[in-house]
């Protein structure tokens, strides 16, 4: 993620209008590497500073904070020293990960005297910490290994440094950055990675996006420079936006990466910004964790059908020469006269067809016995084909609809659609429900768009799909799908107003293409026609229809999260 120190200085810059003058009122740890901070300043905001070697982050929040019920050390040590303490200050190191927030304490006599909190944001050794005013170290949440002869002792005690300046490049020295550029010969990703002070690889990929990083020539250390100077200024007038794909933040950034594909939501600060990244990143995985039992019981479920079918259609093969059998008996029993005592073979004219046949005997049987072998053999045979055509009919149509379920998982959002898959598994006998959630008590929720002014349903699972279908639409609605591959059911209500214009279907099919086995293609048919042409057959699954009169269109998938209602 873009969490640089250029990033950093924006969050910093909106601590310092929201924070400065505010009061810390309460503390809370917690995990182990992660603080909480209320901070009163005419409304009460929550501070969360994580050290954690895999989230770090620092941004207010909005969503709910525990608090154990036993206080860490460290969070003891924070309530006896800053609690009700006012934050005076909030720095950012020159062009490093590293917050100093200056706070005014009393001590225990009602003196006042200052104490810094601070945060050092660099991936596996981050860490807060708290020093007294002329920066000696109280504790920190981490402690980390220490090196005796490093001029960075963080222990109890120590002086606390900062970091040594590096020798780099500051970001946005254009004449200097110029000068350099034209004696450089590694590739611009790389060197810009390792010269410039506080960027990311994230930043780069976005200030080289587009340029050849192995040309070396004027122009296009030029257009370097240029991309450098507008990033400068994309920073000055920030557009805080979260990156998704497949509903899955991948990415905060502070304007509109070009480097980045996928959904963007936008918010008004980058803090907003991050809180949400992260409100979604543990959303989905926890979400991830609820459903990859529902995802591997249908796994399971696939993975034996298609076994039982390939099984079933090599009997139905198999008993396609059926024929053969109850022929070699014919001949066997008009052939009597020929088949001596313990013969193995019969070797006859074959009536049937040309030239002669050879058919094997069983020489413990009688030629009258074999016959009937040969018989009661094609009888099984029959039987069979009859019994496994059958089956494989009716696997087929199952290992369709547990497709369309697997389809399915991929766009549940809430814990209602899972439920409903759950039920769908129930009542296909793959798993035991307890009575009390029961399909019936959770209600369908579809997705609702609004499209150029069109009220657009779009269902996520089977459940959905009928209920859109058959109980949100009504006649006169268009109604939308991939042209054989499962979608989701799509629904554009009409009210009466004739016809639908050409941008809402195209934006509708877009949203059904998106929601589909086709959703990583591009030029994907979908169907449309009036809903009252859309039939379900008697005893069909959930989400099977059927439909003959229709128009088809050609769309590229977009989800289209900024029509999305709900």
């Amino acid at each position: 993620m873009a969490y640089d120190a250029l990033s950093l200085s924006l969050l910093t810059k909106e601590f310092v209008d929201l924070l400065t003058d505010g009061k810390i009122t309460k503390i809370y740890q917690p995990e182990r590497d992660e603080i909480v901070l209320f901070v009163f300043n005419k409304k009460t905001y929550k501070l969360l500073i994580s050290s954690n070697a895999g989230v770090n982050r620092i941004h207010v929040t909005n969503m709910p904070t525990d608090n154990p019920k036993v206080a860490p050390a460290f969070c003891m040590l924070l309530r006896k020293h800053i609690t009700n303490a006012t934050i005076v200050e909030i720095s950012q190191m020159p062009f490093e990960r590293v917050v100093d927030f200056l706070l005014l304490v009393s001590d225990d006599l009602g003196y006042k005297k200052h104490m810094h909190l601070i945060f050092e944001l660099t991936g596996k050794t981050s860490n807060i910490i708290l020093t007294d005013e002329k920066y000696v170290v109280l504790d920190s949440i981490k402690h980390l290994p220490q090196d005796l002869e490093s001029t960075r002792i963080v222990m109890a005690g120590a002086k606390y440094n900062f970091f040594t300046p590096q020798d780099k490049l500051l970001p946005f020295d254009l004449p200097r950055i110029r000068t350099f550029l034209q004696t450089c010969n590694t590739p611009l990703r790389q060197t810009l990675a390792q010269t410039l002070l506080g960027v990311s690889q994230t930043t780069v990929a976005e200030i080289m996006w587009g340029l050849d990083e192995n040309d070396h020539t004027i122009v296009n250390n030029e257009k370097v420079v240029q991309r450098i100077a507008n990033y400068q200024h994309n920073l000055q007038n920030p557009k805080p936006n979260v990156v998704l794909q497949n509903g899955t933040p991948i990415e905060v950034c502070p304007f509109e990466y070009q480097s980045k594909k996928g959904e963007r939501l936008y918010f008004d600060t980058l803090n907003q910004a991050h809180d949400n990244y992260y409100f979604l990143l543990d959303k989905t995985q926890r979400w991830n964790d609820k459903a990859k039992s529902v995802a591997t019981i249908v796994k399971n479920a696939i993975s034996r059908t298609e076994k039982k079918l390939a099984i079933q259609k090599q009997s139905v093969l198999e008993a396609e020469g059926r024929e053969q059998l109850r022929q070699f008996g014919d001949l066997i029993l008009s052939n009597l006269w020929r088949i001596k005592p313990n013969s193995t073979v019969l070797v006859c004219d074959n009536h049937f067809g040309e030239g002669q046949v050879s058919i094997p005997l069983d020489a413990t049987l009688s030629p009258q016995q074999n016959a009937q072998a040969y018989y009661k053999k094609y009888r099984k045979m029959k039987s069979a084909l009859q019994h496994n055509t059958a089956l494989v009919e009716e696997n087929t149509k199952l290992l369709d609809y547990l497709q369309t379920i697997k389809q399915s998982l991929k766009f549940c959002t809430e814990p209602e659609d899972l439920q409903q898959i759950r039920s769908e598994l129930a009542e296909l006998g793959l798993i035991r429900e307890k009575a009390q959630k029961k399909q019936q008590n959770t209600p369908a929720k579809p997705l609702k768009y609004n499209v150029h002014g069109y009220t657009v349903f779009v269902g996520k699972n089977n459940v959905q799909n009928n209920f859109v279908t058959f109980k949100l639409a009504s006649a006169n609605d268009v109604w939308l799908h991939t042209q054989k591959i499962h979608s989701s059911h799509v629904v554009i209500v009409n009210d009466g107003q004739g016809e639908v214009p050409d941008e809402v279907l195209l934006g509708a099919g877009e949203i059904c293409a998106y929601f589909s086995q086709a959703s990583g293609g591009t030029k994907i048919p979908v169907d449309y026609t009036p809903r009252a042409f859309v039939k379900k057959p008697n005893k069909a699954p959930l989400g099977f229809v059927v439909y003959n009169t229709y128009k088809t269109m050609l769309v590229s998938p977009d989800r289209h999260i900024e029509w999305l209602v709900n």
